[in-house]
């Protein structure tokens, strides 16, 4: 294998001491010897593909060719494009692996879709991977599916021709187990939307408020990535940045 071919980047939402950021970096330097980590120094889960634009941005350099900032994922990618990697732009951007699903609804908010969003945005391959809990085995919060198969996406999708401006989602079932079989879905849909807002008082007596979600049970159309999680197989879903609903234009226009 030519281990000089990509310069990656590496970034996530859960923050540079994830575990999952960990299993990519393995996963990475198996494809690469030109590999280089930009993760915010917190979790960053739920910002999307937000930017830091109110609030300066602190880079932190760890060790050789490993950063974090303080500000968001896509800021990570921003801060690589501009600064650390600026006379080498990445041609491979990883991001995850994120602890806990982004399938559905999910994509909208999710940190980890958000940065590989915003290298398909400068026309670099960017893939997305998060791996899911509590469907197959509640209660047990592994990275080892992820971990035993990631390797096999990440050389599946490297040899698979599509646009660099599309972003692979990908998610792993919560089943240990090697040679998972591979689903190409679409972005389904939940039953109900996730989101909870608690109304709380502080020990001043002051009233605040804090945002929650529990995902909704559902939206397992065939063909969609809840039901390939649904039937155990990995999901690898092609989204894109370009929101336009084409079919809906031609009928207005």
């Amino acid at each position: 294998m030519n281990t000089e071919k990509y310069r990656i980047l590496i970034t996530n939402d859960d923050g540079y001491a994830s575990e999952g950021i960990k299993l990519l970096h393995d996963a990475a330097k198996v494809f690469s010897d030109d590999v280089t980590i930009i993760a915010p120094a917190d979790e960053q889960s739920g910002k999307s593909q937000a930017l830091t634009l109110s609030n300066i941005i602190r880079l932190n350099n760890i060790k050789d060719k490993e950063y974090t900032i303080s500000g968001t994922p896509a800021d990570c990618v921003m801060v690589a494009l501009r600064k650390i990697m600026f006379d080498k732009k990445p041609t491979l951007i990883l991001s995850g692996v994120n602890r806990g699903q982004n399938l559905g609804d999910d994509l909208n908010y999710s940190g980890t879709v958000g940065s590989a969003m915003e290298g398909a945005m400068h026309n670099i391959k960017s893939i997305a991977f998060s791996q899911v809990f509590n469907i197959h085995n509640p209660g047990i919060y592994s990275f080892a599916p992820a971990k035993k198969n990631i390797e096999a996406v990440i050389d599946r999708l490297l040899n698979t021709k599509y646009n660099n401006n599309i972003v692979m989602n990908v998610n792993f079932p919560d089943i240990s187990e090697s040679n998972l079989d591979i689903s190409y879905t679409f972005q389904g849909k939940r039953d109900a939307p996730a989101h909870l807002l608690e109304e709380r008082t502080d020990p001043r007596g002051n009233t605040y408020y804090w945002v929650g979600f529990k995902r909704g049970e559902g939206g397992t159309l065939e063909g969609s990535d809840l039901k390939a999680i649904h039937d155990g197989k990995i999901s690898i879903t092609p989204v894109q940045p370009n929101r336009t609903d084409y079919n809906i234009l031609s009928k207005i226009s």
